[in-house]
């Protein structure tokens, strides 16, 4: 809201009235000033000030709120006026809204009185914008009447329809004598028939030719002109007419396209304006309606802009707002709209609002991103507000305004907020904000540790190795379930940095463990798709080596079954680099997704680690058993070993030793381990008993 107090000029002889209507707008949450008066000398006086709205009684000892009105209207100023009186009858409070009163409010019904008050502003405000607007168009249009260039329509055959004026002061053809014509009379014989093959070539591949022409007028003299050619189609993009214009065309497709740009795009950004976003609201809620679905509108406001501008200046506050509205376009989907309101809030409407969360922190990030201006790296943030239809309105207005209040309760918790005008959801969502926040600085204060599960050889019971599993232990949350935490760091994007952080973590205490005396074969740590992605894994994974004194055998990196059959250029070059290096790796979930023998060669594997709905069935379900014989066969033909997870029954130990598998995994060996603790337990060589309480 503008920090520029409300200007009202109150028409009232009662001082306790005034006092009354001062407390109804205040109790409403309006930060204003006001004016009382009694005369029309005063009232007068007081308009001479432009105030923002007029509030009047309609019966005043020496004055009236007809008269006011009148004066009003005499004056020629164009503001909201409001009959606030405790006498008004219905039959005459009508006649005055027919003279132009935009809303009437009982005294002793001051209760309406913020409402009337923000529809007559609202009001006023759109007149003002529709004012401007035609004022704008009719500029446009009186602009386009009177420029010098010339201009001729014709049919798809070429038979000319249509000229203006110009076009017979330039070629010397009177209207009567171009209309039927064929614009072949204008060929100055300068151009061979090449020329007018690729200029219409171009005209019907792309539906305009722009360029250089010599045409010939009436009385033979040959002159060059700036020819535009545009092709007219019809909805079912059959072509209708084609327009010429021909000298300054430049300026004639500008003043054209003025028409539409100046009603309803913003002239900073080229965004639509508001006027605009009611219609793109309105289409996406006829779809809704049709189609049962809902309908998302945002209010995105820059935090601190009017900071950001003062710093930078009016002209790259400028720049730094229009980067904003392009970033925001290019964020959405084909069918989303985005508008621009003010000077820094942005609307969005979402018309498949299902993954509405992930789009507004989308935008949130991509907004964030630095733009340079001025050679300087500028950031500025943006904070949501989001009403949904149906279920927070049912018209464009009213989501609109429920976004823009959710918008502001968003700004009370800070910077980058988010806020639902439905209090449910926005409880909801505010809780995954603050375990997301919570989340994003857990790496850095500790509160991340890694525990390792021993992996047991199932032919003599060795430890081989064990997995790195990482824990978030919050001091006020307590421990929060991978479950839960995990897939958040997917969709927040900081998985790959957690994984980055496990990585050199579980290196450095296979490192401390040999300077225990304690030799653990080697260490398996999860590697995500993000990882898979950055271009310098190799480099990074072969530094922490390095750095620890690790040598490569002894790490394992596993990735899942679906992230290692991407296939994509970039993930087989880095899985080819880090076996160059010399670690493992590993497919974890084998035999949940769509692996082909084909596909699956082609990778530069060490392990695959059998999924653990499969180890679970062994016992209950026969496909199962004979699927886990089919994958142990199938990784031996590959020359990789095989490890089954989730193993926790003795008899499921021993069907996977039958069936060959070499590695066991699981509570009957061991729960995941702090490091104390596996130190303890197997550094003189014990194993894992099956108890799963070490």
């Amino acid at each position: 809201m503008s920090d520029t107090p409300l200007r009202v000029l109150l028409v009232e002889d009662s001082p306790l009235d005034a006092e009354l209507v001062s407390i109804g707008l205040a109790d409403e949450g309006f930060h204003f000033t006001l004016t009382r008066v009694e005369t029309e000398a005063e009232y007068r006086a007081q308009l001479a000030g432009h105030p923002d709205i007029v509030l009047s009684d309609w019966r005043l000892p020496r004055f009236s709120g007809l008269a006011a009105l009148n004066i009003l209207r005499e004056t020629g100023l164009r503001l909201p006026f409001v009959i606030v009186s405790g006498s008004i009858g219905e039959e005459m409070a009508v006649d005055a809204l027919h003279a132009g009163a935009d809303d009437y409010v009982l005294k002793d019904r001051l209760a309406r009185l913020g409402a009337a008050v923000r529809r007559a502003l609202a009001d006023h405000r759109q007149r003002a914008e529709r004012a401007r607007a035609d004022a704008e168009l009719r500029l446009a249009a009186t602009v386009f009447e009177s420029i010098g260039e010339g201009l001729m329509v014709t049919d798809p055959s070429g038979t000319i329809l249509a000229v203006n004026r110009a076009f017979e002061e330039i070629t010397g053809y009177s209207e009567a004598e171009a209309i039927g014509g064929n614009p072949r009379m204008l060929k100055s014989g300068r151009h061979d028939a090449a020329f007018y093959r690729l200029m219409w070539t171009t005209i019907n591949a792309t539906g305009r030719w722009r360029g250089e022409l010599w045409n010939r007028r009436k009385n033979g003299g040959v002159y060059p002109e700036w020819l535009t050619v545009n092709v007219v189609k019809g909805p079912d993009d059959k072509v209708l007419h084609y327009v010429a214009v021909f000298r300054d065309v430049g300026d004639v497709k500008q003043a054209q396209a003025q028409i539409d740009y100046l009603a309803h795009h913003d002239a900073l950004t080229g965004l639509p304006n508001r006027i605009l976003l009611h219609d793109r609201i309105d289409q996406a809620l006829r779809r809704a309606r049709a189609e049962a679905t809902p309908v998302a509108v945002l209010i995105l406001d820059l935090d601190s802009f009017g900071a950001v501008n003062d710093a930078l200046g009016p002209a790259l506050g400028d720049e730094m707002l229009w980067e904003v509205g392009r970033r925001i376009g290019e964020q959405l989907g084909s069918r989303d709209s985005v508008a621009r309101l003010g000077s820094d809030e942005f609307a969005v409407v979402l018309d498949d609002p299902a993954q509405v969360v992930s789009v507004a922190r989308a935008l949130q990030e991509r907004v964030a991103a630095p733009v340079e201006l001025d050679e300087r790296q500028v950031v500025v943030t943006g904070s949501i507000g989001i009403s949904l239809f149906p279920d927070d309105a049912s018209d464009a207005g009213q989501l609109i305004s429920h976004a823009e209040t959710a918008l502001r309760q968003a700004k009370t918790q800070g910077r980058e907020s988010i806020g639902f005008f439905e209090a449910g959801l926005a409880r909801a969502f505010e809780e995954r904000l603050a375990l997301e926040s919570l989340l994003r600085g857990a790496a850095g204060r500790g509160e991340l540790i890694v525990q390792y599960q021993p992996q047991i050889s199932l032919a003599n019971g060795t430890l081989i190795g064990a997995e790195a599993l990482v824990r978030w232990r919050h001091p006020e949350l307590g421990v929060v379930p991978p479950a839960v935490f995990v897939p958040l760091a997917e969709e927040i994007g900081v998985i790959g940095d957690i994984g980055a952080w496990v990585l050199r973590a579980a290196c450095r205490q296979v490192a401390s463990w040999d300077a225990a005396g304690f030799h653990l074969p080697h260490v398996a740590v999860n590697l995500s798709a993000q990882q898979l992605d950055r271009p310098d894994l190799a480099d990074s994974v072969r530094a922490v080596l390095l750095d620890v004194g690790l040598a490569p055998e002894r790490l394992a990196l596993e990735l899942t079954e679906s992230v290692a059959m991407r296939g994509t250029v970039e993930a087989a070059a880095a899985l080819s680099a880090l076996r160059e290096i010399g670690v493992g790796l590993a497919m974890d979930d084998f035999g949940t997704g769509q692996s082909w023998w084909d596909q699956l060669r082609r990778i530069p594997l060490d392990c695959v680690k059998i999924d653990i709905s499969f180890v679970a069935a062994i016992g209950t379900d026969k496909a199962s058993e004979e699927a886990i014989r089919a994958m142990v066969v199938f990784a031996r033909n590959l020359g990789l070993q095989t490890v089954a997870e989730g193993v926790e029954q003795q008899s499921q130990a021993e069907f996977l030793r039958e069936a060959g598998c070499d590695v066991g995994q699981g509570y009957l060996f061991d729960r995941p381990l702090y490091p104390d603790d596996l130190l303890a337990a197997y550094r003189h060589g014990a194993v894992g008993r099956g108890t799963g309480k070490r």
